[in-house]
């Protein structure tokens, strides 16, 4: 990896992926260049002062040094550049890892933000023995057969996160024109195909992917017209038929949402389209330690609210990007798998 100079004259700087090589290289005429995709990973916004701007601190931020190409498309564009038509929008929807309905972990061991992952049923069993908070899987997600929907789900919810718009649908009754091209109605969801797999949320059948690339990362295209098993019911809009709903409720306690994450407060936001899914573990996890050795190592964790001795165990870190399709928006779930050693 290296940086090109930025300071003073445009540079185009193209290469072929390890997947167009190859398709290049096959001579019967799959290689064909139909769409391209910008990113600005390497520019810092923070940089640009709304108080004291000039033309200085333009200049500053278009000269920063940029990445040279990579062949690896992995690593490559993380945060891709959108273009919207309306130039009158105010607000961009965003989506979030639910962490309400399935908690992330908080130890300062773990993948902050994220999940371990238990990849057989002796890690599992293991865990809830030394843990009992994790009976309710918070802080973990269990990926083997045999775990139940609520054990292994992950969810997604999208939607316009600000508390400048009173609570409502991004589609439906009170909904407008413009907040409905907002929704976001098909996902990607990638993960290391030699490390987990999606199920379905409620009957937790295995998924097949769109397509596994060169770095076996697998890509599975999630769309709400064909998919809706995957997309929570809502009472107003394009709702499909997961649980949990996605909608707002009006009880006692006023008009509001229940476990969302989107909406400073809970009645604030536009809910978009929640996202639900399974994960599973491989085959090769929960049969042999060969990828731990390969890709992983070992670690003790004290786990539970009183942390005991630690207990070894190997582990692998991964994570689920989701990017929605339509709006380009892309967030990463940190997953430490783990496999319980005696």
């Amino acid at each position: 990896m290296a940086f090109l100079d930025n300071s003073g004259d445009i540079i185009l700087d193209a290469v072929l992926t390890d997947e167009g090589r190859r398709r290049l290289a096959m001579g019967d005429g799959s290689f064909r260049i139909t769409k391209f995709a910008l990113g600005d990973d390497e520019i810092d916004y923070s940089l640009y002062v709304p108080a004291t701007s000039s033309g200085y601190e333009d200049t500053r931020i278009l000269q920063l040094p940029v990445f040279e190409a990579f062949t690896n498309n992995t690593t490559s564009l993380k945060s891709r550049v959108l273009s919207y038509a309306d130039n009158s929008l105010l607000y961009l929807p965003v989506a979030k890892v639910n962490s309400k309905l399935g908690p992330t972990t908080t130890d300062t061991t773990g993948p902050i933000g994220g999940y371990y992952v238990s990849v057989d049923s002796t890690t599992t069993a293991q865990i809830q023995l030394l843990d009992k908070t994790a009976a309710s899987s918070n802080g973990y997600r269990f990926a083997q057969a045999g775990a139940t929907a609520d054990q292994s789900r992950l969810i997604f919810d999208q939607g316009l996160d600000t508390a400048n718009l009173s609570l409502g649908y991004l589609t439906g009754k009170s909904s407008n024109q413009q907040e409905q091209g907002l929704y976001e109605s098909a996902f990607l969801v990638e993960m290391d195909s030699r490390l987990l797999g999606v199920t379905t949320p409620s009957t937790l059948q295995p998924a097949q992917p769109s397509f596994i690339d060169d770095d076996n990362i697998a890509t599975y295209y999630l769309a709400l017209g064909t998919d809706s098993s995957y997309f929570a019911r809502q009472k107003e809009g394009k709702g499909g038929t997961a649980e949990p709903a996605f909608n707002i409720v009006t009880d006692a306690a006023g008009t509001r949402t229940q476990n969302s994450m989107i909406g400073p407060t809970s009645t604030t936001g536009r809910l978009g389209s929640r996202l639900v899914f399974g994960l599973r573990s491989s085959l090769n996890l929960q049969n042999s330690q060969d990828l731990f050795t390969k890709l992983g190592g070992t670690v003790s964790i004290a786990l539970g609210p009183s942390p005991g001795t630690p207990t070894s165990f190997s582990y692998i870190n991964t994570v689920v990007r989701l990017t929605g399709f339509n709006t380009g928006y892309r967030v990463e779930v940190p997953l430490k798998l783990l496999k319980y050693t005696s």
